[in-house]
């Protein structure tokens, strides 16, 4: 109960009117019926702004675990080297597909574009060309038979495309060809002096079939790429010619029209970055020290969450200092989750379930996490391979001539599927799979999924779907954040209930007032009654001592 200062009325006495401060009487009694009712409701409006800035220390601290694990879910567990990189370099693409290996490049040649240059013009502004031509302009391969005979064989889908123009100045040419899709071209003052140029034309991609050929209508060598280059007065030449990269891996050749592949080395980008005569080893290993960061780092950012919500949902036994979201349902939620999936299983990751304790990530008597070195080095000498469920999903399935793919909404539980063939249908665990008759297989209960197989009736396998430990904590923290959220909705009501109780608090002030003004103005005519009541008593004293002096 609020206690409302109670003046010492005795000392309020004055010496005209009622004999009381009029003012200060006002002041108490307003208070004595304002201040309770304001008291409680800033005692609610305390709590509720204290729920509301809890609930904000929680979202910021969701998104600061939502960003680590995004980190955490990138890190590599493998390095890859080259022992020539500015001949041959390497980028992990998918750790999932990595496993350490010895490999060697021998001989590369990279892919090139075609370079075809039209020299022997004296002006880039003069107009050329007055009779007006047409090129034709057709993609293929070309082939260098001897040092000045070339050949030239079209692509199969091939499309001709034509360039004409009428006095036009080697700029205005130079433009319509890089209007032509697969033509670049640029103009090169050859002698620096102004007074010789040529008109440099390149393929925009390497590989042996993006070559390309340009042929004058009206048989002009000047805009022509000539099989005998020698045999026309023109300085029309092959600077080079396009080409496909060619290397071989482990003495297997092989060639690309690109210099960067993806398709040779499962999970590695290679690229091709000059020629290399000799050999170039190439190795892919698994970093311990990557793995015992990033377990460290998981450690570090489950305590951090967990310190912050303990923190926020503290209950005092003694009632004084409890977290302002103690009896908030949906942080006390969050926090049973948070702490379930350090305990839960990750399943999917092969026909054994993985737990982070196996990681070496245990927990203490207090609940912090700290790592055991111990479970740590023995789960990386024994199953390295387990450190992956920390950070990456997984689908996979037990046997190599079956593949599976999934697309980006594709939301299958993690667990592991037997596809078999029961008699009637093909079955991925309990679902039915629709068969092509050739070796795929795709669900309508899990759209996106696909399932290609070697053999057409294929013996029965599994299929291992994996949401690593990164990926559900990430999940927790974006559901948490999400606009729909039970936190969300907590938050909102609180802000709806801040916002009545501050309508209430102005309620209360706007009563304050007028009683104020009411008892202000009983007791200002009660002062003025008084005043005339105590002015006729002093006359009638003084009339009756004036008589009293008569007798």
């Amino acid at each position: 109960m609020v206690e409302v200062t109670k003046p010492d009325y005795l000392s309020l006495v004055n010496q005209g009117g009622s004999g009381f401060n009029v003012s200060e009487l006002v002041t108490a009694m307003v208070a004595a019926e304002i201040e309770p009712k304001r008291s409680i409701q800033n005692t609610k409006l305390e709590k509720t702004e204290n729920s509301i800035s809890g609930i904000g220390y929680l979202n910021s601290q969701a998104l600061i675990t939502k960003d680590s694990f995004d980190e955490i879910s990138g890190a590599n567990f493998f390095d890859v080297t080259s022992s020539n990189s500015t001949g041959v370099s390497l980028v992990i693409t998918d750790e999932t597909q990595l496993s350490a290996s010895n490999r060697t490049i021998s001989n590369v040649q990279i892919a090139r574009k075609m370079v075809f240059a039209l020299g022997g013009f004296s002006s880039v502004s003069d107009p050329l060309e007055a009779a007006g031509v047409t090129i034709d302009i057709d993609f293929g391969t070309w082939t260098e038979n001897n040092a000045d005979n070339f050949s030239f064989s079209e692509a199969s889908d091939n499309v001709t495309k034509q360039v004409s123009f009428t006095s036009k100045s080697l700029t205005d040419i130079a433009a319509l060809f890089n209007d032509i899709d697969g033509i670049s071209a640029q103009i090169v003052d050859t002698t620096g002096d102004g007074t010789n140029y040529s008109l440099v034309l390149s393929s925009e991609n390497t590989g042996a079939g993006n070559g390309f050929r340009l042929s004058e209508t009206g048989g002009s060598t000047r805009w022509e790429t000539t099989l005998i280059p020698s045999s026309t007065p023109e300085n029309n030449t092959f600077s080079q010619l396009a080409t496909d990269a060619t290397f071989s891996l482990d003495g297997i050749q092989v060639s690309r029209s690109g210099n960067t592949i993806t398709d040779i080395m499962p999970g590695i980008e290679l690229t091709l970055n000059a020629d290399v005569s000799g050999d170039v080893a190439v190795s892919t290993t698994r970093s311990n020290s990557k793995i015992r960061q990033t377990i460290e780092d998981t450690i570090s950012s489950l305590n951090e969450f967990k310190d912050e919500i303990d923190r926020l949902t503290y209950v005092d036994v003694e009632g004084a200092v409890n977290g302002p979201l103690i009896l908030e349902t949906s942080a006390t939620m969050l926090k049973s989750n948070f702490k379930k999936l350090a305990i839960e299983p990750l399943q999917g990751f092969g026909s054994s379930a993985i737990y982070i304790s196996q990681l070496g990530i245990k927990t203490n008597s207090e609940g912090q996490y700290y790592l055991d070195e111990t479970v740590f080095e023995k789960t990386l000498s024994t199953n390295p391979e387990y450190f992956s469920a920390l950070k990456d999903d997984n689908l996979s399935s037990s046997t190599s001539s079956a593949s599976v793919s999934t697309g980006l909404t594709t939301e299958i539980p993690s667990g592991t599927y037997t596809v078999d063939y029961d008699g009637s249908n093909w079955k991925f665990g309990d679902t039915i799979l629709t068969s092509d008759g050739a070796g795929t297989f795709t669900s309508s209960t899990y759209p996106g999924l696909r399932i290609e197989t070697i053999d057409a009736s294929p013996a029965q396998f599994e299929v291992y779907v994996g949401k690593s430990f990164a990926t559900k904590i990430i999940d927790l923290m974006s559901e948490t954040l999400a606009d729909g959220s039970s936190l969300k909705s907590a938050e909102t009501a609180y802000q709806n209930l801040s916002e009545d109780i501050n309508e209430r608090l102005e309620k209360l002030d706007v009563r304050e007032e007028l009683i104020s003004t009411r008892y202000t103005e009983q007791f200002g005519a009660m002062e003025s009654a008084m005043t005339q009541f105590n002015s006729t008593k002093t006359m009638l004293e003084n009339f009756i001592e004036a008589w009293k002096k008569q007798k």
